[in-house]
């Protein structure tokens, strides 16, 4: 498995992030992620402060999100080529978002690998295992944001321009590839007072043998208040494809609760139902999140 991320929400806001090799160019990506965010589904990784907050000028807030993945197969394609050959990988993401304008803000993400560990054949019908720990690539997005109010509904739309430093060290295997990336990301999304819609798509680019990248995202939420607070229940899903060839659909259920305006918290999980790989690498795996944010 290869790390992808980015996204968004009402008032939200998708993008997200990404992967080797290049097979067709890609000023065709380009056209293609601008295609799928009107035409298809949405991203993975969603912005602080859990793709809601803040919307005002002069505010800022911080998040923290662990984040727990495992692969169960080494594949080739679609075809198992290992049984038994998994990956899991357990990260802590730090995230933090500045507005100067309620339309025009910055966001950073860094994350942490606490512990990665794949497993990968070693020639002589035996398993090698490889590890990872340290920092991730550090993610950089201005999103401008431009926001409507109609009878009966709000939304807004969003450009989001991006670059990734890398800041990863060296290990047994990289779980982030530690090369220099930029993005765009495209998003659209509405509610009313009972119902959520959002998609959105990101495009990425690398300067070394990380193949190009395109994510896309469909949700679909309910919301709700309760006595003093009110969140949300969302279904999501996300489409990441790979200039390799390699193409993943990942679906499930998430939950969004504003606490007390100030304390915000999420929790979510996806499978893998659809996972090709366009090179030897392991798939059909569960994604599990859950988050706490503070917006000032």
């Amino acid at each position: 498995m290869r790390f992808n991320s980015n996204r968004m929400h009402p008032l939200k806001l998708f993008i997200t992030q990404p992967s080797k090799s290049v097979s067709f160019s890609k000023s065709f990506l380009l056209l293609g992620g601008f295609l799928t965010c009107f035409l298809s589904s949405r991203v993975h990784a969603d912005d602080p402060i859990m793709n809601m907050m803040p919307r005002w000028s002069g505010g800022w807030g911080y998040q923290v999100h662990y984040e727990f993945i495992n692969e169960s197969d080494l594949l080739l394609g679609s075809k198992k080529l290992e049984k038994g050959f998994s990956e899991e990988v357990n990260l802590m993401h730090l995230e933090g978002v500045y507005t100067w304008k309620k339309e025009i803000r910055i966001t950073a993400k860094l994350p942490y690998v606490m512990d990665a560990e794949r497993e990968m054949p070693d020639g002589s019908g035996g398993k090698l295992i490889q590890k990872d720990r340290g920092w991730g690539d550090l993610n950089i997005g201005v999103p401008l944001k431009k926001y409507f109010n109609l009878d009966g509904k709000s939304g807004s739309w969003t450009f989001k321009p991006m670059v990734r430093i890398p800041l990863a060290n060296k290990d047994d295997y990289d779980f982030y590839y530690k090369e220099f990336g930029g993005g765009l990301g495209f998003g659209h999304e509405f509610e009313t007072a009972n119902y959520y819609f959002g998609v959105g798509s990101a495009w990425w680019i690398f300067d070394g043998v990380r193949p190009a990248e395109i994510h896309t995202s469909l949700d679909f939420g309910y919301n709700f208040e309760t006595k003093n607070s009110n969140g949300s229940i969302f279904w999501e899903t996300d489409f990441h494809f790979e200039d390799d060839e390699s193409r993943t659909l990942g679906s499930g259920p998430a939950f969004y609760f504003n606490h007390n305006d100030t304390i915000h918290s999420r929790i979510e999980w996806k499978h893998d139902f659809i996972d090709h790989q366009g090179i030897i690498d392991h798939g059909n795996g569960n994604h599990f999140k859950i988050g706490i944010g503070w917006v000032f």
